[in-house]
């Protein structure tokens, strides 16, 4: 390992693979770990991760440009000789930037957000969630409902939504343990699974529930969201809801949201009470 450094340092590397390995692809895998740096890392481990990555860049262009110029001496590789300048230049953009970056959550000047809690409040015998829809959701809910003096009957939801899957493992719950559900204020999209999971379900005065097409923050295909969909009818229908109901619940676009009124909501069995 050390000939290896050392012949880099002395630009005794093939020029390509100091470039695009040790440059690039060593200062690409350097910019990924300044980004899961945590805020809370102490001023001394600030100094140390400065100190090592300032000592590994100076080797990392140094050699870099020492290959390029033997490259160029031997081929007249001009390309790579000025291709390995720009990629020096860059590396330094890049690592001043991640370090400001650190620096900045680590003072407070550009602090990284907390990441919200889950906001789900127990009264009597009822669970309220406000809020998306997460994974967090469905671990607090089923951390209260395996305590054995909590007699929850009831959920309350006030959610603009979240995650599709999340929503199903809270309403396998709630059927589980046969409980009530009821909307405070809106329940849309995601929540709207957990709303259909509850033995009787109660839409409060003026609440309202919203449906619209599933959606994917990813760009990768990563699922097939009208297979999603159709998974979810099947669920709706058999928490009762009417077939016409289902034909309609998944027209709306994604950025848009359908607000059925009460009188259809009741007509096709999506609240009981």
């Amino acid at each position: 390992m050390f000939r290896f450094a050392k012949s880099h340092w002395q630009g005794l590397l093939p020029a390509y693979l100091s470039l695009f390995v040790i440059l690039i692809g060593l200062r690409v895998i350097v910019h990924l770990i300044y980004g899961v740096v945590p805020a809370s890392i102490p001023l001394i481990g600030i100094a140390a991760l400065f100190t090592a990555d300032v000592i590994l860049i100076i080797w990392q262009i140094i050699g870099t440009l020492r290959a390029s110029e033997n490259q160029l001496g031997k081929s007249g590789d001009t390309l790579l000789y000025w291709g390995s300048y720009a990629a020096a230049i860059v590396a330094v953009a890049i690592t001043v930037f991640d370090a400001a970056t650190v620096i900045s959550s680590r003072t407070g000047a550009n602090p990284v957000p907390a990441i919200p809690k889950t906001a789900l409040i127990v009264q009597g015998d009822t669970i309220l969630i406000s809020g998306d829809i997460d994974f967090g959701t469905y671990d607090a809910i089923e951390a209260i409902l395996e305590k054995p003096q909590e007699q929850i009957t009831t959920v309350r939801l006030d959610s603009n939504g979240g995650r599709i899957y999340a929503a199903r493992g809270i309403a396998r719950i709630l059927i589980w343990h046969s409980l009530d559900t009821e909307v405070d204020q809106r329940c849309i999209s995601a929540c709207t699974l957990v709303f259909l999971a509850g033995n009787r379900r109660k839409l409060r005065e003026g609440a309202q529930l919203g449906f619209h097409q599933y959606a994917q923050a990813s760009d990768l295909p990563l699922l097939d969201t009208a297979e999603e969909q159709e998974k979810d009818r099947l669920f709706l229908k058999a928490r009762g809801v009417s077939d016409s109901f289902l034909r309609k619940m998944f027209q709306a676009e994604h950025d848009e949201i359908w607000f059925p009124e009460r009188q259809e909501l009741v007509a096709a069995g999506v609240i009981t009470d």
